[in-house]
């Protein structure tokens, strides 16, 4: 990714959210880390949806979608990339 490609990207998400869901979303990357052994770039949620369509989700991971559900539908479907 260029430099100019990464600032437009900085850019757009100063925008698309305030700094309290950033701090919600570092958080949310950090715990991906640690309890999933995720990656830092991405959250719990797109983390369990790629693993939901590849058929690896756990029962937990399945309830933690429904609990995530009340929030948004398919949330852990639509957050994939995120």
């Amino acid at each position: 990714m260029s430099r100019e490609e990464l600032i437009k990207k900085f850019e757009s998400d100063i925008q698309k959210r305030n700094r309290l869901m950033r701090f919600f979303l570092v958080v949310d990357q950090m715990f991906n880390v640690l309890l999933w052994n995720g990656s830092q770039d991405e959250t719990i949620s797109s983390h369990i949806g790629r693993r939901m369509e590849n058929g690896q989700a756990t029962r937990f991971e399945k309830a933690l979608c429904q609990l995530l559900r009340l929030l948004e539908s398919k949330h852990c479907i639509k957050s994939k990339g995120e």
